[in-house]
Formats: C-alpha cells, structure tokens, sequence
C-alpha cells in the first residue's frame, strides 16, 4: 500500500467513536462524559495511533427537548517518514435525538473532526441512527472526507445482548464505501466487525473484543500507522 492510498484513501478514517452509553446518555441526562483507556484507536478497522495505548475523554449536553451537543477527544500518530502528523483529534457534535418508544429512538448528529497542527485534515461528518430492543443501526456521510473533496459513506448495525447483570455481549458490523476509497483499480470498499464481551459497576466499565476488516493482501497493514490487522481490543473506562 502506497503512503498517498494509505493517507486519502484508508489511513485517516478517523473521527468519532462515541460508546452507545455515552450517546443514548444524551436522551436521559443533562450533562455526562466517559475517560477511557484503551490498548489501540480503532475506527472503522483502522489503527489511529499506530497500535500504540490511547487516551480518551468525551462530554456531552442534553436539553429536555432533545437536543445535544459534545465533545470528544484522543491521541493520534500518523506519523510517516517525511510527514510528521498531528497528535490529537478533538471531535465536536450537536444533533436532535427523539423517542419512537420505550425501546426504539432515532437521532441525528453533526460531527466536526478536528486534528490541531494540520487542519487540512479537518472535515464535517453527518449521521442518523436508529436504536431498537438493543440493536442499533446508522449511516454517515461526507462529501469531503479530510479535505479531498471526495465522499465516504459508512453503515453499521450493532447489537448488544445482556445475558447477566451488568454483562453483555457486543456485536459490531461496518461496510465504508465511497470515491474516498476508491483507488481506479478495483478497490473501493470494505468491511470492519468485532465481537466483545463488556461489563460495568460503579461507573466504570471494561470491554474486551476481537475486531477485524476483510483487507487483504496490499490493502491490510500488519503493524505500526495504520494498522488493520486483526487485534484483541481492551478498552477501561469511567462514565460519570
């Protein structure tokens, strides 16, 4: 994989990655936030700090109408020989969420990605999402993914099954596509899946899981900036 594909195309699928808790909080409380210490950035399959430990912190706001809005932030290392890139992303949003019923809710959301020391990075990002019975399914769309004038769509379906108290298993499928993949040869989507199992008490929370793409050959990186190989992902965190 060239540095040029790897950086317009795959590398910086970087942004977001709310917990579920963290956003469904958005309908229930005025205010709440999550620290977060996990062993790999992942998003959308993509190693964001070379496979290397991430810190993380989010905070949001809610009105009793719906609406919210947040903030997120991590570090980040995309660095290459000859570019040095940023090192933090900070993440901004603010979006409408309403209730269908007592198990099914819908939301939409406007992200600013944000990547201080190379804003050309910097681009907006919107979504809608459907909570149902555990489920939940989204779709995200920009027409000018990191400044490329390019658009990347992704889709994910996710459920989290409770088979104990305060235990869950946790499912993750996501299908990228888009002319921001797209490499005039052929390639231009792919599929990102986990499998996890999460728990909390008092606060604080503990999820293991498996996480994989279906990148293969030149397009799946084994180590360092930009991994995509398969990995174990542990992730504690502290909700208040």
């Amino acid at each position: 994989m060239t540095k040029t594909f790897k950086k317009t195309r795959l590398a910086l699928l970087t942004g977001l990655t709310l917990s579920a808790s963290l956003l469904s909080s958005a309908a229930f409380a005025e205010f709440s936030g999550e620290v977060s210490l996990t062993n790999d950035y992942r998003f959308r399959g993509v190693s964001q700090t070379a496979g290397d430990v991430a810190l993380q912190a989010g905070v949001d706001w809610s009105a009793d109408n719906g609406f919210f809005v947040g903030a997120w932030g991590s570090n980040v290392d995309f660095d290459e020989e000859g570019y040095e890139g940023p090192e933090l992303e900070i993440d901004v949003y603010v979006g409408y969420w309403g209730e269908i019923s007592d198990d099914a809710s819908w939301d939409v959301t406007l992200y600013r990605y944000n990547y201080p020391g190379d804003s050309d990075l910097d681009y907006l990002e919107a979504s809608v999402g459907f909570d149902f019975y555990g489920a939940r399914a989204a779709y995200w769309y920009t027409n000018d993914y990191s400044g490329t004038d390019l658009d990347l769509h992704y889709v994910d379906l996710n459920y989290s099954w409770g088979f104990a108290e305060n235990w869950s298993l946790d499912f993750h499928y996501g299908y990228n596509f888009g002319d921001a993949l797209d490499d005039g040869e052929g390639f231009d989507s792919y599929s990102d899946y986990s499998v996890g199992i999460s728990t909390e008490f008092n606060g604080f929370g503990i999820s293991l899981a498996y996480l994989d793409t279906d990148l293969s050959g030149d397009y799946e990186v084994e180590d360092g900036v930009y991994k995509t190989k398969a990995t174990a992902l542990l992730a504690l965190s502290y909700s208040f």
